[in-house]
């Protein structure tokens, strides 16, 4: 299952979910970091459970919404809009399509008899509608969080003892709201 949501430059990135547990908060140790004053520290978390996602929310103290309503645990499906503090997801099924299966649908659409300026007009069509208004603009960084630090030297570790891998971090910075917009 895919976490999906526009940059400011309206390209979209993808968070991918899978059998791990994963946190959505403030926090630097989140696993999906959303830089908004309005989202806790640790504000909710997603584990898939009997096959599904579920969503719950972690005490947070602006609370979170799936499809606008206020939740403390939701299953997931997709096409769901999942709201932390100014920050808007869409859980997909599917990674977004590749540059590769991109080009090849252009090019069967061609080969059925779509003309390449009606295919111009669709582009700027989608690229001109205007964004939902409840979305803010976001900046992502995308980076990959160091393993955590090995024990003291004071302390030997077992041969059992398994170091975590690094794991990959997205970073969400809520642009604030400009003036005359919102609070």
């Amino acid at each position: 299952m895919m976490l999906r949501f526009k940059r400011k430059d309206g390209t979209q990135l993808e968070f991918e979910i899978g059998e791990r547990p994963i946190t959505i908060g403030r926090s630097p140790e989140a696993d999906l970091v959303i830089l908004d004053e309005k989202v806790s520290r640790f504000h909710c978390g997603i584990r898939l459970w009997d096959g599904d996602f579920v969503l719950k929310d972690l005490k947070s103290r602006n609370g979170t919404y799936v499809n606008g309503q206020r939740v403390e645990t939701a299953k997931l499906h997709a096409g769901d809009r999942i709201r932390i503090g100014s920050c808007v997801f869409t859980v997909e099924t599917e990674p977004g399509k590749g540059t590769e299966t991109i080009l090849q649908e252009l090019a069967e659409e061609m080969a059925e008899g779509k003309g390449y300026s009606t295919m111009l007009k669709e582009i700027v069509a989608d690229a001109s509608a205007p964004a939902p208004a409840a979305e803010e603009p976001v900046e992502v960084v995308d980076e990959l969080a160091p393993p955590p630090a090995p024990p003291p030297p004071h302390k030997a570790r077992s041969p059992d003892t398994v170091i975590a891998p690094a794991r990959r971090v997205l970073k969400v910075r809520v642009a604030p709201p400009r003036k005359g917009q919102g609070k």
